[in-house]
């Protein structure tokens, strides 16, 4: 399916640099050399590179009909609304107005795949889309995806849409023993059950300059859940408590009931999909989504504080740590797009009379947080060397902070105390959470935008006496 050809792409600010970096990924002697697909920068494929009609597909809500509870726990999920997502559909038009037609195509690639493949997108306008691409990452997204190329692609890896899609009456499935029924055919897909099928959209790469912009998969890869044989689907295909369960005993939890409405039972998994994203229900999806992605991101760390029994005399100064732990997590923390993620701690040090003795990760007046001694994520830099959040012009990081899974990361913090400082002294510390920062959401978003909720993760207190 990899082909290579010579193709101007308006990147935005600094785009020849980035085009002249190409041939370092493709291995070819021009230097406007980009590895295109069959429908272009997307690594989205059909298994004779043809547009299928949009009539090759079901949208979900016809697979509701025999498979209800399904169809019941993906409405509203942020899958569901992948194309839909407002958030997503700002920042889609601004790369389509910023960087052309072919980036909004290639984002378009895990967003509306369907979509892309039908040539839906991008001839048609919005409001003429065919309900199959406002589907999103529908139920035949999923099940009619016969092959995975992602390790034979251009990098080497899952990532960027490396999904063979084959619409048709053949549905794929993780089983053996499909059952028969007539609305269509079934077939064995053992990639559904792998993390490498959610990494063919879960991982993000530039495509000209092959910066990994996103890139859960590898953190999945080197971790003791990939050792263990812990997917992906294991902690996101289950509830939140069976998702806890399974990070404690690196086991998966196994469940079982219908798989259609006249089959018999057997194993399933949860069509949930619940990440990170608490807006859900505003940015399109269904509220429940938001409140189980909180219910996930509380239990995905903890922290600790390691300080002394007691100060015996004033006028010193204190020190302790703040640790973050990865507890809950099968990828690093944040993940995903970690240049708009923000985790954070905030850290407060008060005196039994009031007086705040030192903070340290507090938002300002107009919520910005200002860099604070034990921040995560990540800021992408342009070809000048400025900092942006728009991925189509990054080419690398100025820096990136996670907690890898099961591991730990922190900082030691210094208090001054003078005197008349009041006995005792309390330590606060809370890992703080949220998606974007509020100036971006607004820039891209405009009136729209909305305020980022801030998601508490974990809190951690001690009480410290001064003896004196």
């Amino acid at each position: 399916m990899t082909r290579l050809r010579r193709v101007a792409v308006a990147f935005g600010a600094g785009a020849l640099v980035l085009l002249a970096s190409a041939a370092r990924f493709v291995q070819t002697g021009g230097d406007e050399d980009v590895p295109l697909g069959d429908f272009g920068l997307s690594r989205i494929a059909t298994p004779d590179g043809l547009r299928p009609p949009a009539d090759d597909f079901f949208v979900s809500s016809d697979c509701a009909l025999c498979h209800p509870r399904q169809w019941a726990e993906l409405e509203g999920s942020m899958h569901s609304v992948s194309h839909t997502d407002r958030f997503y559909r700002r920042f889609a038009e601004l790369a389509r107005k910023e960087a052309g037609e072919e980036v909004y195509t290639y984002c378009s690639g895990c967003h509306s795949p369907a979509g892309v493949v039908t040539g839906s997108i991008p001839a048609l306008p919005e409001d003429r889309l065919p309900e199959i691409a406002l589907d999103g990452v529908g139920c035949d997204v999923c099940h009619q995806v016969s092959e995975l190329t992602g390790h034979d692609g251009p990098w080497g890896e899952p990532g960027n849409a490396s999904l063979v899609l084959s619409p048709g009456r053949v549905k794929y499935g993780p089983f053996d023993d499909i059952e028969r029924n007539p609305a269509h055919e079934g077939e064995q897909n053992v990639d559904l059950s792998t993390s490498e099928f959610c990494a063919s959209c879960h991982t993000v790469i530039h495509p000209v300059n092959g910066l990994r912009i996103e890139h859960t998969y590898d953190e999945w890869r080197g971790s003791i859940y990939a050792e263990k044989g812990i997917q992906c689907q294991d902690c996101h295909m289950r509830s939140v408590e069976d998702a806890v369960r399974v990070a404690e005993t690196l086991e998966p939890v196994v469940r079982r009931g219908t798989i259609a409405r006249k089959g018999g039972e057997r194993e399933i998994a949860l069509h949930t999909f619940v990440g990170g994203n608490v807006h859900a229900g505003e940015l399109g999806g269904g509220e429940r989504h938001s409140r189980a992605a909180r219910e996930r991101l509380r239990s995905a760390a903890r922290l600790h504080l390691e300080l002394p029994e007691n100060l015996e005399v004033t006028g010193s100064s204190l020190s302790f740590e703040v640790t973050v732990e990865n507890v809950g997590a099968g990828h690093a923390l944040p993940t995903s797009l970690t240049e708009l993620r923000q985790m954070w701690v905030h850290v407060r040090v008060v005196d039994a009379a009031g007086t705040v003795l030192m903070q340290d990760g507090a938002l300002d007046d107009r919520g910005h947080l200002t860099a604070p001694a034990l921040r995560f994520g990540s800021e992408l830099v342009d070809a000048s060397g400025a900092v942006t959040h728009r991925p189509w012009e990054a080419v690398d990081f100025a820096w990136k902070r996670t907690v890898p899974p099961k591991g730990r990361d922190g900082e030691t913090f210094e208090v001054e105390l003078g005197p008349g400082i009041e006995s005792p002294l309390s330590i606060e510390a809370r890992l703080l959470y949220r998606i974007a920062p509020p100036h971006v959401v607004k820039e891209v978003m405009g009136p729209e935008a909305f305020t980022p909720e801030i998601v508490e993760m974990a809190t951690a207190s001690a009480e410290l006496d001064l003896i004196r």
